[in-house]
Parts: structure tokens; sequence; C-alpha cells
């Protein structure tokens, strides 16, 4: 098949099989990317991004709520952190994991706060994830921003054909992240880093 004639519908089908199947994209494996790009500076999100609208798909098993981080201010955490880098639209958060491991005053916290959680069944959790991650756009379109909270860096195969169709691609991740999954996104945080910035008080 021509990939020239696929819909990025279609592609993203053959891009979800790929990872299902395997857990990694081996036509992705060709990209080179320079260890130079994960030095890059966070600067302020520009038009159209600014005022677009911001969805963040929390990995909540692989990055939970570190230890010392109160649960009821990670949403004001999150977006401190984007409105410091001019990102002006509406944020929503959703929350993906195996609810069954998190405590239940945790949960209470989180959803007070108006992050959404959605349980999923273990085993099912990469293609459940790299499902919601590749078919959002399909009914919010660009450019709208997409926030990515995890340590599993096979989402990164996601990223490159989302940035193609002109979505903004944000990153969180642990201290132990490789190179290229943090050169995969536009924009990146130190999930630690990110919760123990300051929060700001909006007007």
């Amino acid at each position: 098949k021509n990939p020239k004639s696929e819909t990025p519908k279609s592609l993203r089908h053959r891009q979800l099989a790929s990872i299902s199947s395997s857990g990694v994209d081996t036509r992705s494996q060709e990209c080179s990317i320079s260890k130079a790009m994960t030095n890059k500076k966070n600067t302020a999100v520009e038009a159209p991004y600014d005022d677009a609208q911001t969805w963040v798909c929390w990995d909540i098993e692989k990055c939970p709520v570190p230890r010392g981080c109160k649960a009821d201010k990670i949403a004001g955490k999150i977006r401190s952190a984007l409105v410091k880098l001019n990102y002006r639209g509406p944020i929503s958060i959703s929350a993906y994991g195996n609810m069954d491991h998190i405590p239940p005053t945790i949960k209470k916290a989180l959803s007070s706060t108006g992050i959404v959680l959605k349980h999923v069944h273990p085993g099912e959790f990469r293609l459940h994830v790299v499902n919601k991650i590749t078919f959002w756009p399909f009914r919010n379109p660009a450019p709208a921003n997409i926030m990515v909270i995890s340590r599993d860096e096979s989402l990164y195969f996601t990223f490159p054909e989302l940035q193609s169709e002109g979505y903004n691609i944000l990153l969180a991740h642990p201290a132990n992240a490789s190179d290229y999954f943090i050169a995969s996104a536009n924009t990146t945080w130190l999930w630690r880093s990110l919760l123990e910035e300051p929060e700001i008080t909006e007007p």
C-alpha cells in the first residue's frame, strides 16, 4: 500500500496496531534525534497555541503522586506550569491507570480538583492510552495542545504524526527518561520539579 494514499485515520489505525502488537513501532526507529535537542529550554508558547485548549493525559501508575506531594495540589501545579509559559486556553486533566491501586483518599483529593479518573484494567494500559492519545484529535481539531505525563516511552511513537497535523506536544517525565523521549516533545518538564514549583495565584 502506498503510504501517501493513507488518510490520517488509516495511518493511526496502522500505528496503533503496530504498537499494540509489539510495543515498538519499528518505522520510527529510523528517526535519529540529536542528543543536543534534549537540552532545550522551555519558552513561552505563541499563537495559535496560547489560546488553544490543552488536554493533559496523565499515566498515574507510572508517574504517581510523588511522596511528599499533596494530591489536592496536583491540578493547580499543572495549570500553573502551563500558565507560566503563556498557555491561556481551557485545560482538562484525565488520569489513567488501575484505580484499584490508588488509595481512596488520593482519588477523592484528585477528583475534587477537577481531574477525571479513568480506570484501566491490568494489561490493557498501553493500548488504552495510545488509543486515547491518537484518537482525541478526531473530536478536538488543531491547533490544540496535548500534554502527556508518563514514563512509558512507547507513547513517543504517537507524537510525530500528531505534530505534523498541528498539535503541540508537551511532556512531563521522570528523571530517568531517555534522550529521545524528551526530545520528541515540544516542551518538557521533569515531573517532580513541575510539582515543586510554586503555584500561580490567578487574579
